[in-house]
């Protein structure tokens, strides 16, 4: 094989493996406790995200993916938005686990390590009042 060839050969292959690699979520090939698929129409701050259960039977992250992200800014565009994370504490306040800012794609929280009912809430909009998202997953 001539040395042009190798060459092109090999940038195919890289191609194809930036092509599959680039698009695949941190999460992939990892089998989740759980997850969901959903989507976010027209949210401000402060507004929740329906509840899940993790049983924590797994050292899985527990991950928020976003695409197809829109804000009411013209102007400006989506930039980000502030999702914090809380764990569902009855008859007591409800307990942080952090707060992230979505880029539109993933966010890890890291593993809570903490059995319980789980929920996350926009706090802050990046650039206009509401954000709409055409994809969501959370998987823990």
């Amino acid at each position: 094989m001539s040395t042009r060839r190798k060459k092109v050969a090999g940038l195919m292959a890289g191609v194809a493996l930036l092509g599959i690699g680039g698009i695949t979520p941190a999460t992939a090939g990892v089998t989740a406790e759980g997850q969901f698929e959903s989507e976010i129409s027209w949210w401000t701050a402060p507004t929740e995200s329906r509840r899940w259960r993790d049983n924590n039977d797994t050292w899985d992250y527990t991950g928020i993916y976003f695409s197809g992200c829109r804000s009411d800014d013209d102007y400006r565009g989506y930039d980000y938005a502030s999702l914090r994370l809380w764990k569902d504490i009855s008859g007591a306040p409800d307990r942080s686990k952090g707060t992230r800012n979505n880029y539109c794609g993933w966010v890890d929280y890291g593993d809570p390590d903490d059995a319980g009912n789980y929920y996350f809430a926009l706090t802050d909009v990046g650039n206009g009042d509401y954000i709409d998202i055409d994809y969501v997953k959370v998987a823990w």
